[in-house]
């Protein structure tokens, strides 16, 4: 078996930690990813995997083995896409990653023009509020809301998403209307979480020209755009959440503006991918269209 394809075979079991997902991500078919690694074992003498029934590891040679791989795989994906991109135009699957609130009211519903400027290319993508893996699920980049970089991942800020702090008319008739951010603290929350530890995203406001972090108790915890704004509209409290997704309830009347003299400010949005000295050419067209797609929404660009 070519040694170039056993290679990338190995680092994608590695990296996907399974033999059926990497046959999958590279178009093959189980048995030859099984046979790739039954290669390179016995052309180097050493074994590279413990394998059981439930978990893939690696041995202390395939830790060294699957660190020179990757390196001299991306060394060769650079050189390739540094000329390629030359003399043809962005072509393949583009995996993405989407906040839900983003990709239903304002980068869907584009997606037609960027498919007729950019035809062959293919989107594969993934409308989800929690964070993943992206080198494991193999996603080419992921469009982020208040994220921060990690080691290994560029997190590039392409605009600020304006916030809107409001409830519904029901929560506030039954619990009344706060006048100042102290009034905050006798009220209810609908509070939107990350990940297994339930991490809370805060609420900040403009406050005299400085931001102003405030936490409000909860009345309801949701990790679920749809779940965060129907127990908005339940009633269960107060809601600080993106203003493209809450306006056409804010204009129907279902939601009311909560401190509307006291703003909130802005989230950074920002695509996240692995680092890497090259930038494939469908990621680096996809920022440079989303870029001018919330433009043209009105987010300001960074």
């Amino acid at each position: 078996m070519d040694m170039f394809l056993s290679m990338r075979i190995f680092t994608q079991i590695v990296e996907l930690g399974s033999f059926t997902k990497a046959a999958s991500a590279l178009q093959l078919h189980r048995p030859v990813a099984t046979k790739a690694v039954q290669h390179l074992e016995q052309t180097l003498g050493v074994r590279l995997l413990h394998r059981t029934t439930r978990r893939i590891t690696l041995t202390a040679e395939g830790e060294e083995f699957y660190q020179r791989c990757a390196e001299i795989l991306l060394q060769v994906s650079d050189t390739v896409g540094r000329f390629s991109q030359k003399s043809t135009r962005p072509r393949g699957k583009l995996r993405l990653e989407l906040p839900v609130t983003i990709a239903k009211t304002i980068i869907i519903p584009a997606l037609p023009a960027f498919q007729r400027q950019y035809p062959e290319i293919e989107l594969i993508i993934s409308a989800r509020d929690q964070q993943v893996d992206i080198v494991g699920e193999g996603i080419d980049c992921a469009v982020r809301i208040g994220g921060q970089g990690s080691p290994g991942f560029v997190a590039r800020k392409i605009a600020e998403v304006p916030m809107v702090t409001c409830a519904s008319p029901e929560y506030l008739d039954q619990r009344g209307t706060p006048k100042t951010i102290d009034d905050l603290h006798n009220h209810l929350a609908v509070n939107f979480f990350f990940g297994p530890e339930r991490k809370v995203m805060d609420w900040r406001f403009f406050v005299d020209g400085e931001e102003q972090a405030v936490k409000v108790r909860s009345g309801i915890l949701a990790n679920d755009s749809e779940a965060f704004l129907a127990s908005g509209l339940a009633g269960f409290g107060i809601l600080q959440g993106v203003q493209t997704a809450l306006q056409p309830y804010l204009d129907s009347g279902r939601l009311v503006k909560v401190l509307p003299d006291i703003p909130s400010v802005p989230k950074p949005l920002s695509i996240v991918y692995p680092a890497r000295r090259h930038l494939p050419s469908k990621v680096k067209v996809f920022i440079d269209w989303l870029t001018y797609v919330l433009t043209q929404a009105g987010i300001a660009p960074s």
